[in-house]
């Protein structure tokens, strides 16, 4: 890792591609945010994966946008993958259809593609800081490290048009998390940029969120077992032991921000489904987190998150 000083950059055109389905709303404010800060020789698109509430109908009356219209619905991954495909720049830009770009991002972005001097995978993990903070930025070679540390956020993420063409496009097979294991892909190739000033992506968090949707799906579970264990193929990590750790660290850690997340939408079931599966990975956890655990998979409540839950409430009155 490096960390990359401030410098002056040249205008990249990007193609900002936007996979959408059923959100005619919060496409015309992502779009709206998007024209804002595009220049003249950047490229809109929306691939509108068969929604049947307007949504394509409403983009392709948007000058400067290209609509493309799926007929039947093809699934999510398959959607990032026509936007990959369609794109015509060389720096292509995927934006979730329920998100925002933040003031600047577009600019952001265009300076982080030119500081990688080269194909790359431009990510994003905002450090929190205050927009009047400037512009900064991390530079990783591609390793095991930056394989097993990628951000795994996919709206925002842009990626140079080479990298695709020698890394190849979103794996089908992980239906619900395809960008985890598509930029761990990357960077164990290619330089990875994370940009951690301004905020690129503004995140709408909501009950109808389609990861909270894939949650619930009855082989969601085994799915992330196995994109986990793919990640960690992509490292050059060969003891078997080691291996395993690693895989069940990273599954602990998913399942307690899916702990988080479910507790914070009040979805009892969901958290008594993730607190269950919380089971097969005991051994990791602490005995507080084996109680807290416990507890989740028999009532649906976590106590303490619903105590940090409401703490912030009160504190943020």
């Amino acid at each position: 890792m490096r960390a990359v000083a401030e410098q002056s950059t040249e205008a990249i055109p990007l193609s900002i591609a936007i996979p959408a389905y059923n959100r005619r709303g919060s496409v015309e404010v992502l779009l709206n945010s998007i024209c804002e800060q595009a220049g003249p020789d950047d490229e809109v698109i929306v691939s509108d994966d068969g929604s049947t509430d307007g949504t394509a109908e409403y983009c392709a009356g948007i000058p400067g946008v290209r609509a493309i219209r799926h007929d039947k619905n093809q699934g999510m991954v398959a959607n990032w993958n026509t936007c990959l495909k369609s794109a015509t720049r060389d720096w292509i830009c995927l934006v979730h259809d329920d998100d925002r770009l933040g003031p600047g991002a577009v600019a952001s972005l265009r300076r982080a593609c030119a500081l990688a001097a080269g194909p790359a995978l431009i990510l994003h993990k905002y450090a929190g800081t205050r927009s009047g903070d400037g512009f900064r930025c991390h530079y990783y070679s591609p390793s095991s490290w930056a394989v097993l540390n990628c951000p795994t956020i996919p709206s925002g993420g842009t990626v140079h048009r080479t990298v695709i063409d020698q890394v190849g496009l979103f794996d089908t097979r992980f239906k619900y998390s395809a960008d985890m294991e598509y930029f761990p892909r990357i960077v164990a190739r290619f330089p990875l940029v994370v940009i951690e000033n301004p905020q690129i992506v503004e995140y709408r968090i909501h009950g109808a969120n389609y990861q909270l949707q894939t949650w619930r799906e009855p082989d969601f579970y085994d799915q992330l077992e196995a994109l986990h264990r793919t990640i960690i193929s992509h490292t050059d990590i060969q003891q078997d032991e080691l291996i395993r750790n690693i895989l069940e660290q990273r599954m602990v850690g998913d399942l307690f921000h899916m702990l988080k997340m479910a507790d914070l939408f009040g979805d009892r079931a969901l958290v008594r489904q993730v607190g269950k599966y919380f089971q097969r990975f005991r051994c990791h956890l602490s005995a507080r987190q084996k109680v807290q655990t416990y507890i989740a998979a028999r009532t649906g409540v976590c106590p303490h998150l619903q105590r940090v839950k409401r703490a912030d409430a009160v504190f943020n009155r």
